[in-house]
C-alpha cells in the first residue's frame, strides 16, 4: 500500500485553509480599495478577508468591517473594551478613529467591529456614506473590506458603491451577473501547500529538468520536402504585397482627408463641475497649523446642551447679540456617544476671559435654568479667510445656507478668519466635517485663533 500524502493524513483545518485562500487571491485586490466579501457562510468570508487584509497591510493600510455582527473571526481580534462600532457610527455618528482597532504590529490592519446595535439594517446597507467611505480609501491608497452575507438586506445597493465583490463559497447570489466581482474563492486551499509553494522551486527545477531530458530523446522530425516550402515563400511574398498596399492606400486616403476636411468650428467649454464632497477616511486629519498651539483662543463658555439640533439653533438666535462668535457643536457625549448640539459662545485666549463673558451672560439672563461652564474647546473648523477690511457681514454671506451657524474672528493683521464649531478634542469635529463636506464645503481642522470683531 503506498504511503499516505501529508493532505490525506492531516485534514485541513477551515479557518486556516480560508485564510490562506485568501492570501492567495489577495494580489488581485491590489489595485482595488474598496471590496465586499460575502457568503452564505459567514465564518468563511471572515476567515477569507482576514486572510486578505494581512496579505494586504504588509504594504498599505487595510480596514475590515463586519456587517454580520459579532462574527467569530472577526470579534475574536478586538481586544478593547470599548463596545461601540459601525452601527454606533452610522446612528450615532460616532467617529471612525474611535471605533476602528489596529490588531497588528505594524499599524496597518484595522477591525470596525459591528459595534453595539444591529447592523443587519437596510439603511446602514444603502447609506451613501459608504461611497465616501471608498473614495477616502481610494485616495489615501488603502483598503476597506467588508465582511457582509449573502441574504443581506440591500447588499447590492451596499456593492454598487464599492469596487466590486469577492464571492466566498459556492452559494450564487441573484444579482451576481450584474456585479464587478472580483474574485471566487470556492474552497479553503491547504496552507502547508501554500508555505511549501511560497518557501522554494525546487520541485519545479527537478520536474523541468525531466521535461528537458526527454525532449532530447524524442527522434527529430523529418524536414519538409521542397515544394512545400516553396509554397509557404510563395504565400508570405504575396500577404506582404497586399500588407504594403493597404499601407499606402490608408496613408493616401488620410492625407486626402486632411486636405478637405474643413475647419471645425471650436466647441464651447462646458461650465466646471461642482467639486466632490471630500471623502471620508479612517481617521480625523491632522490639524492643519499646529503652531499656532501657543496662541489659539482656547477658552469659550458652553451655554447649554440640546439633544435636537432645532432648540440649540433657536436658543443661539434669540440671544445673538450677546453670543460673540456664537456658534453650534454636534458632539457625541457619554458611554452612549449620543449625539448632542453644545450651543459655544466667545473665543479667549485664557479663562479670565471666559469667565467673565459667563458672568455677563448670566447677569443678562440669557443663562438662567442651566448653570453654564468655562470649557477649553482650542480646535475648529476653517472655512474661509478675509482679507482686512472686509465686514464680519460680509465674510459670513457665503455661509448663511449651513445648517449649523459659522462665525468670524478677527486676526491680528485685521484680516477676519470664517470658523464652525468649537471642540475640546479633534476626534469631536468628526460629525460636523462630514456636514460641511455634504454642503459641498472643504473644512479644515485647525487651532482657532483671533477675537470676535
Amino acid at each position: 500500500m503506498s504511503p499516505k500524502t501529508p493532505t490525506e493524513e492531516t485534514p485541513i483545518d477551515p479557518a486556516a485553509g480560508w485564510e490562506a485562500a485568501g492570501r492567495q487571491i489577495a494580489p488581485m485586490l491590489g489595485s482595488y480599495s474598496a471590496a465586499i466579501i460575502t457568503s452564505s457562510d459567514e465564518l468563511a468570508a471572515a476567515h477569507v478577508a482576514i486572510g486578505i487584509g494581512l496579505a494586504e497591510a504588509e504594504h498599505r493600510r487595510v480596514a475590515i468591517g463586519d456587517l454580520v455582527g459579532e462574527v467569530d473571526p472577526i470579534q475574536s481580534l478586538v481586544s478593547s473594551d470599548d463596545p461601540h462600532g459601525i452601527s454606533d457610527s452610522f446612528t450615532y455618528g460616532v467617529s471612525l478613529n474611535k471605533i476602528a482597532q489596529p490588531i497588528d504590529t505594524t499599524g496597518n490592519l484595522f477591525i470596525m467591529p459591528s459595534g453595539t446595535g444591529s447592523v443587519a439594517d437596510p439603511e446602514i446597507y444603502r447609506n451613501m456614506r459608504w461611497q465616501r467611505l471608498a473614495n477616502g480609501f481610494r485616495e489615501v491608497g488603502a483598503l476597506l473590506l467588508l465582511v457582509a452575507p449573502a441574504d443581506a438586506p440591500a447588499l447590492q445597493e451596499l456593492i454598487d458603491q464599492m469596487d466590486g465583490v469577492v464571492l466566498v463559497g459556492t452559494t450564487p447570489l441573484d444579482f451576481a451577473p450584474y456585479l464587478n466581482v472580483l474574485a471566487r474563492v470556492p474552497a479553503p486551499i491547504d496552507p502547508n501547500e501554500q508555505r511549501r509553494r511560497r518557501s522554494g522551486p525546487s520541485k519545479r527545477r527537478t520536474t523541468t529538468s525531466k521535461i528537458v531530458a526527454n525532449t532530447t530523446a524524442v527522434p527529430p522530425k523529418k524536414p519538409l520536402p521542397i515544394w512545400k516550402i516553396a509554397g509557404l515563400l510563395i504565400l508570405l511574398i504575396a500577404l506582404a504585397s497586399v500588407g504594403v498596399y493597404m499601407n499606402w492606400v490608408n496613408s493616401h486616403t488620410t492625407a486626402t482627408v486632411h486636405r478637405r476636411r474643413p475647419v471645425a468650428a471650436q466647441p464651447q467649454t462646458p461650465p466646471p463641475a461642482p467639486a466632490p464632497p471630500k471623502p471620508e477616511t479612517l481617521s480625523v486629519a491632522p490639524i492643519a497649523n499646529p503652531a499656532d498651539s501657543s496662541n489659539a483662543a482656547a477658552y469659550a463658555v458652553e451655554l447649554e446642551s440640546f439633544s435636537d439640533s432645532a432648540d440649540a439653533t433657536l436658543m443661539l438666535r434669540r440671544n445673538r447679540s450677546y453670543l460673540h462668535a456664537g456658534t453650534i457643536s454636534p458632539v457625541p457625549v457619554g458611554t452612549a456617544r449620543e449625539l448632542y448640539y453644545k450651543v459655544v459662545s466667545g473665543a479667549f485666549p485664557n479663562r479670565r476671559e471666559a469667565d467673565v463673558l459667563l458672568d455677563v451672560l448670566k447677569h443678562n439672563g440669557v443663562i438662567i435654568s442651566v448653570p453654564g461652564t468655562v470649557v477649553r474647546t482650542p480646535y475648529a473648523l476653517l472655512l474661509d479667510s478675509a482679507a482686512a477690511g472686509t465686514t464680519e457681514t460680509q465674510a459670513l454671506r457665503p455661509y448663511a445656507h449651513l445648517p449649523l451657524p459659522a462665525y468670524v474672528l478677527a486676526q491680528p493683521d485685521h484680516s477676519l478668519k470664517v470658523y464652525a464649531g468649537a471642540f475640546e478634542r479633534p476626534d469631536d469635529s468628526a460629525t460636523l466635517m462630514a456636514t460641511l463636506r455634504a454642503a459641498k464645503l472643504n473644512p479644515t481642522l485647525v487651532y482657532r485663533t483671533g477675537r470676535s470683531p
